[in-house]
């Protein structure tokens, strides 16, 4: 396949804009399915809460001690298709109001009633969420049907993330499950890496180049009471070489694999060549 140099650089480049800005802020998303619900319902998980405006939008401010600020505009919310009566959050909690060259943020995971405001579950990761040479472009929820078993079914949080760097484009997605456990939400599934697309090139034409595509299938055996998880991935790898005023870019490699992930009684376990940051 064969490019014009200037053609090269915008392909090259949208690796890592294409992860900043896929995400639509929450009011323009008019299928989320919480018809402007998500206010009262982060009103009622985080009591006391206020409204602030800063320069990056409109936020709250929780009460108490430490103070974490939520933007509107990076909340996910939704309906859950497989228990309409349930409502799912992704919550980022910033650590600060403005953005600076280090961001940090706790993620809160929330299971809220549809019919009114209440928070039925939670789950607070203790790790926080870190953008730095890695941002964070956006966290949004999955809820394909994760069946586990007869009783317990799955819904998924993706955080992706892209870089900053021309000459080394970087973008990756991430996906963790959540299970209910009785009053609690639980992870059962961390940061297994759904995508990833990077490469390293001269800033014109020539470079390397590498993506991955993954999805997640229910296997029919189980493990300690849980369906295994089948993650069949599509691998690929690229090179382009100035050739005179074009820029030709071959494909050198691809590859399918599947792998199949046990339960071993409290999540999955990912090895690490699927593991995202």
């Amino acid at each position: 396949m064969t490019y014009p140099k200037a053609q090269r650089t915008v392909l090259s480049l949208s690796l890592a804009l294409a992860a900043s800005f896929g995400a639509a802020p929450l009011q323009a998303r008019a299928d989320d399915g919480c018809d402007g619900r998500s206010y009262d319902l982060l009103l009622a998980a985080y009591p006391g809460a206020d409204s602030v405006t800063g320069d990056e939008g409109e936020f709250l401010r929780t009460a108490g001690s430490p103070t974490r600020w939520i933007k509107l505009d990076d909340v996910a919310c939704k309906v859950w298709p497989a228990a309409p009566g349930k409502t799912l959050l992704a919550v980022r909690l910033r650590h600060d109001e403005a953005s600076g060259e280090v961001d940090t943020a706790d993620l809160d995971v929330l299971v809220a009633d549809s019919a009114r405001p209440r928070i039925l579950q939670r789950y607070r990761q203790p790790e926080p969420l870190v953008s730095d040479a890695m941002r964070i472009s956006s966290v949004t929820l999955d809820t394909a049907r994760y069946r586990l078993n007869e009783a317990v079914t799955a819904f998924g949080v993706r955080v992706a993330y892209s870089g900053s760097s021309r000459v080394n484009p970087y973008a990756s997605t991430v996906l963790s499950l959540y299970a209910g456990d009785g009053g609690t939400l639980r992870p059962v599934l961390r940061n297994l890496e759904m995508s990833l697309d990077r490469g390293e090139w001269d800033g014109n034409c020539a470079g390397e180049f590498e993506n991955a595509k993954r999805t997640v299938a229910i296997d029919a055996k189980r493990d300690h009471g849980y369906a295994g998880l089948l993650v069949n991935s599509a691998e690929q790898s690229s090179r382009a070489v100035a050739d005179g005023k074009d820029c030709d870019e071959k494909t050198v490699a691809k590859n399918k694999s599947s792998v199949r992930l046990a339960f071993d009684g409290r999540e999955y376990v990912v090895p690490q060549s699927l593991r995202g940051l």
